[in-house]
């Protein structure tokens, strides 16, 4: 995960979003881990004719020299 966001970061990005499937703790974990945070917003996403409601995630990617270091837990 801190190698994408520092490819992402060195590319010129200045933040990153995803979507997460709403209830899925281990992934909201690990994007929290890594830096990112729910922004608020919610959709609805059909998988096999079943809806799946998704948060996005958001962080920001700073500019600057050195690798991408996530914050500690």
């Amino acid at each position: 995960m801190a190698a994408g966001m520092e490819r992402a970061r060195a590319s010129g990005f200045r933040s990153l979003r995803l979507w997460v499937v709403r209830g899925n703790a281990r992934a909201q974990r690990f994007y929290e881990r890594a830096g990112l945070a729910p922004d608020g917003s919610e959709e609805a996403y059909e998988v096999g004719g079943i809806s799946a409601p998704e948060l996005r995630y958001w962080c920001p990617l700073p500019p600057g020299s050195g690798p991408f270091a996530p914050p500690e837990a």
